[in-house]
């Protein structure tokens, strides 16, 4: 018997694999990202509401960092949620009258964009500079004054990258021009802690329970629980995880599908 052959191509950040049998003229196309569940168009930041524990919401999260004067960082450590979370706030603050101003800083990115933060402080950031998609950011807006009061608050995604000396001058300008300043990272930097994400296996299988609602999918219990057990509260990569289970299992399903025909 002729082995199957297979031709693997990116397009952009998406693979698509097509697998050719010999006895067949079926061609198929896997994966799509709309087939997969755990695709990062799903997982994206902005794309998935943050996964609250049962006592808290986004509502009770804003009116914490008000009474914290605006001020707060969420502190978690790599992959646990801090971006998803920061999107899932933003049409909230925008609700409670704040006008947001949003970057997210990159790995070893030192500095904040230069005259960023002036531009933020008086207005005029486009979210191009957030790094969350324009859907994510469409409550800002212009005016970063009204009734006399500044109703600014900056949010720095990894600000724990800058130098202590950026990061002070941060503090400085926000609490000089009345602003506030929301920040993640992966340490306490000084600010009063909003929130720390730390994802458990309850909150894990929920937030898989979701995602498992756009289509059917081949993950199980069991293996949710061996991911976590692998990757703790990082959840990028047990998503990854779960994206990858899921392809090989639905492959091969298709590849017997294709040897049938």
């Amino acid at each position: 018997m002729a082995p199957f052959t297979s031709n693997i191509q990116d397009y952009g950040s998406e693979r698509t694999c097509e697998f050719r049998c010999p006895h067949s003229a079926i061609r198929k196309l896997v994966p799509s990202r709309h087939s997969n569940p755990f695709a990062t168009c799903w997982t994206r930041p902005g794309a998935i509401q943050y996964v609250f524990p049962p006592e808290q919401c986004a509502e009770q999260m804003v009116q914490s960092l008000a009474d914290q004067d605006w001020r707060g960082e969420i502190v978690g450590p790599h992959g646990s949620g801090k971006s998803t979370l920061l999107a899932t706030l933003l049409p909230h603050l925008n609700a409670a009258g704040r006008d947001v101003r949003l970057i997210s800083l990159h790995d070893r990115q030192r500095r904040l964009p230069r005259g960023w933060i002036n531009r933020a402080l008086v207005g005029g950031v486009s979210d191009t500079d957030t790094g969350l998609g324009s859907q994510a950011v469409i409550g800002v807006r212009d005016a970063s004054h009204r009734n006399g009061a500044c109703r600014t608050i900056l949010i720095i995604d990894g600000y724990e990258q800058l130098s202590r000396w950026r990061r002070w001058s941060v503090r400085f300008r926000c609490r000089r021009a009345g602003a506030g300043l929301l920040v993640t990272s992966h340490a306490h930097i000084g600010l009063p802690t909003l929130f720390c994400t730390s994802p458990d296996l309850s909150l894990v299988e929920r937030l898989v329970e979701i995602l498992a609602q756009r289509g059917s999918s081949t993950v199980r219990e069991n293996d949710i629980v061996a991911s976590h057990a692998c990757h703790g509260s990082n959840v990028r990569e047990i998503l990854f995880d779960l994206y990858d289970l899921h392809e090989r299992r639905m492959r091969a399903q298709r590849t017997l599908a294709a040897c049938g025909t």
